[in-house]
């Protein structure tokens, strides 16, 4: 009575029915632990660790109590302990990330809707994060809150951008209804803000209820800071019954570092889905787009445009469906449409050119997923069909000239993606997609075979290897429903559109004992790179190499206290073409200090070296050796009232 009771609004009277069940059985363990999750909703956080540590008692086998004793702890600026109390749950939930009790004991979607990736990314582990995520999503990939773990995971790496969107929008799609807001800035790439600060550092769902309710909060976060740089993100979100909904607004601006580097972005979402039958969810969401930006681009030898000007105005409707004819089996649809026009203008020496892209079409995607005890299955396809209209003026002092390109770009796709589970122990991933793209000038058909493997050598040392090939979409917004992932590697990276590539991944990540974790990756990419040109409709194709290799050790050596490096050097090659050879090698090293009174502070050194070298005779190569300083502090309000947080990148200028 006392969880109907709450789930209509009610939230005082439902945890005194649950406090009368628990006076009149003491000993069960899963009363105590939602009472536990009643006065965490109340504010009541120590009395809320006392129904928890109670709970654990009574079983010591349910992960539920250290589930939500994770979330407790890290919302009360305790990570290190939020993270050991995490790692049990694992361990007595079949050794698989907790979004939910092996038993089925919890069947709440707010609190399984809730971002374990915060603790993680609090102390800076987001390897183990990506590890957890990726390893329940080969168990299960309906898996809503792994989908929305591996978005908010995802978020925090540079050129993961595709992969972060299209993970949202199939946690999106899985999701039942709740009051979990949808931030703006979190559905749209290509923003060129930094990661990790300012209103790209707050979660929102950290903040939302372990009850799904009736009702509605209001979460913000704003940033400031030199250059005249300021933002801010705003999103109100409610429950009622079968209905939820979510709007907001992400705004953000800044003059940048050097003459016409200034950016600003404006961004709307608006959200809502319904609960038609317990079978049928659908869903609904607008979002507008506006950005006017400088030259942003980032050249090696520093040179830059002062006259060139971008603009950008894009709307987006999108239309979702999920059915469920059965436990074991789900049915997704996904529907696109976008109109976006784009504007280049820029003044040169000779000429002034004035270059407008309009493009406007739809995506459509289904997907249907099978799962039983040790199998399962995903397959589907989509269609994308855009009208791109592309026209150039070119002004010269005595004359102007104009040229215009109408083309539909299309692309169709099928996959077909299985898990197996054989040994207990191994996960195998087996797919296939075919792949056929008309661009301008360009006809690409492919079938790309797949292949993963995440196998439990012991049962804190995991090997993961994945050999792939993919061909890069003409995505309309950069979200598809199509795993993004296999075994734990990612697929979607930010190529040309038409590029074909080979990959071939492996990687070891072990847990050590107290909780020290450590592991190393190796990623080698063929790719075979069209360029369309927009003049003579011609296609040229190029030869490149990405080769990655990353080394890393976390390790929260005390409750207050963790420590993480790692080493990544990343190397591409290109046969002809500037720059023919990049070498970049990153080594950052952070501390990162946490009190349980809210306070926290953090120290970040990083080595960077970059080695470059030209194809075009006469310019020589160069390196740089860098090293940076970072720092942080902030604090944690009482009772999940807020965080302020104030970061110095680069402290001394480098």
């Amino acid at each position: 009575m006392g969880l109907t009771t709450i789930r209509r609004g009610d939230l005082r009277d439902g945890t005194r029915e649950i406090e009368i069940a628990a006076s009149l059985d003491p000993k069960n363990s899963l009363i105590r632990s939602y009472l536990g999750k009643a006065y965490f909703e109340q504010r009541r956080e120590k009395l809320a660790a006392t129904e928890f540590a109670i709970a654990k008692q009574l079983d010591p086998n349910d992960p539920t109590p250290y589930f939500y004793d994770a979330i407790l702890k890290q919302t009360t600026n305790r990570p290190v302990e939020a993270l050991r109390d995490l790692q049990r749950a694992i361990e007595l939930n079949d050794n698989r990330a907790v979004y939910r009790s092996r038993l089925l004991l919890d069947q709440d979607a707010a609190s399984r809707g809730t971002s374990l990736a915060r603790i993680f990314n609090d102390l800076g582990f987001e390897r183990v994060a990506e590890v957890e995520a990726t390893k329940s999503l080969g168990i299960d990939p309906s898996n809503h809150s792994a989908h929305r773990f591996l978005a908010d995971t995802y978020a925090q790496r540079t050129g993961f951008e595709i992969a972060s969107v299209s993970e949202l929008l199939q946690a999106q799609l899985l999701q039942p209804i709740n009051i979990n807001p949808v931030q703006p800035q979190l559905t749209v790439t290509d923003l060129s803000i930094i990661s990790r600060s300012g209103p790209a550092k707050v979660a929102f769902n950290e903040f939302t209820p372990l009850f799904e309710r009736n009702g509605a909060q209001l979460i913000a976060t704003g940033a400031g800071g030199n250059n005249d740089t300021v933002g801010g993100e705003g999103v109100l979100s409610g429950l009622y019954n079968r209905l939820s909904f979510s709007g907001g607004h992400f705004y953000t601006s800044t003059d940048g570092f050097r003459k016409n580097n200034d950016l600003k972005h404006h961004i709307s979402n608006a959200y809502a889905q319904v609960a038609v039958t317990p079978r049928i969810n659908i869903q609904a969401e607008y979002r507008r787009r506006e950005t006017r930006r400088g030259d942003r681009e980032l050249n090696f030898d520093q040179s830059f445009s002062d006259s060139l000007r971008f603009k950008l105005d894009q709307d987006v409707v999108r239309f979702g469906a999920r059915f469920s004819p059965s436990p074991r089996a789900d049915l997704l649809f996904s529907l696109f449409y976008t109109d976006l026009d784009q504007q280049l203008r820029q003044n040169l020496t000779f000429f002034d050119l004035d270059r407008s892209v309009s493009e406007d079409g739809y995506q459509g995607e289904g997907q249907f997923l099978f799962r039983t005890q040790n199998l399962n299955l995903t397959m589907g396809g989509g269609l994308y069909d855009i009208d791109v209209r592309d026209r150039t003026t070119t002004t010269f002092p005595f004359r102007q000239a104009q040229s215009t390109n109408s083309f539909n770009r299309i692309q169709k796709n099928v996959y077909i993606y299985t898990n197996a589970s054989f040994p207990k122990n191994a996960t195998w991933t087996l797919g296939v997609s075919y792949d056929d793209y008309d661009g301008r000038s360009l006809n690409r058909e492919k079938l790309s075979p797949k292949f993963g493997l995440q196998w439990d050598i012991t049962p804190n040392i995991r090997l993961r290897l994945a050999a792939l090939q993919t061909i890069k979409r003409a995505l309309v917004v950069d979200q598809t429903i199509e795993p993004t992932q296999v075994a734990g590697f990612n697929q979607f990276f930010d190529d040309f559109n038409g590029t074909k590539a080979q990959q071939y991944s492996a990687a070891v990540d072990a847990n050590l004992k107290n909780s020290l974790f450590g592991g190393f990756e190796i990623s080698h990419r063929d790719l075979d790179v069209p360029t369309e040109d927009a003049v003579d409709d011609n296609t040229t194709f190029q030869n490149q190499n990405d080769d990655l290799y990353r080394l890393y050790v976390y390790w929260p050596f005390h409750d207050r206290w963790a420590i993480r490096s790692e080493f990544l050097k990343k190397r591409f090659k290109r046969p002809d073409g500037d720059p023919r050879r990049l070498d970049t090698t990153i080594v950052p090293i952070s501390l990162r200090y946490f009190h349980p009174t809210g306070l926290f502070a953090g120290l970040r050194t990083t080595y960077l070296r970059q080695d470059i070298d030209y194809s075009t005779q006469g310019r020589r190569g160069d390196e740089e050796n860098v090293g940076l300083l970072d720092l942080a502090f902030g604090y944690r309000f009482p009772k999940r009232y807020g965080i302020f947080r104030l970061e110095v990148r680069n402290v001394f200028d480098k």
